[in-house]
């Protein structure tokens, strides 16, 4: 069950304009972010295709993932996120899906492990730390949901200076 606030923060992202994506991964999740779920498909087989390095497989991979998860599609969701983290086994991005899948089915202990190895890896992947903070919350321990949460604010802020 996702919680109520969490669709409206990603409709409100949506509306912010952006600067125009560069290149066949950042075109297709433009297109992902829009709804444009078969243009979406498309440019991330360009994206693999031109893939060069194992983060880069991982990125297209993890994509391609909440793709599937969009077209609820749990099964490919599940063997495209096996072949990012077979790429790439610390790719952020991957685990945080990773988590967001088994927060999901209700496993949020788990989701929580996967939240924290992002973050381990990366410590300002500001996508982990909402997530976590949405599991915290799920928790019931608020004090921890709201510092995660304020600092995927200030992460997503700063990011967006730039």
């Amino acid at each position: 069950m996702q919680d109520r606030h969490v669709p409206l923060f990603d409709w409100l992202r949506r509306l912010l304009p952006g600067p125009i994506p560069s290149g066949p991964l950042a075109r297709g999740t433009r297109a992902l972010e829009r709804g444009c779920f078969d243009d979406a498909e498309a440019l991330f087989v360009q994206a693999l295709g031109l893939a060069a390095t194992p983060g880069g497989i991982a990125a297209v991979r993890n994509k391609r993932a909440i793709l599937a998860v969009h077209r609820r599609d749990l099964a490919r969701a599940v063997d495209e996120l096996i072949e990012a983290l077979a790429a790439e086994p610390c790719s952020p991005a991957a685990n945080t899906t990773l988590g967001n899948l088994l927060l999901e089915s209700g496993d949020v202990d788990e989701a929580v492990a996967h939240y924290e190895f992002a973050l381990f890896v990366d410590a300002d992947y500001a996508p982990a730390y909402h997530n976590l903070g949405v599991a915290m919350h799920r928790l019931g321990r608020r004090g921890e949901a709201v510092r995660n949460l304020r600092k995927a604010t200030r992460l997503e802020t700063r990011m967006k200076r730039f």
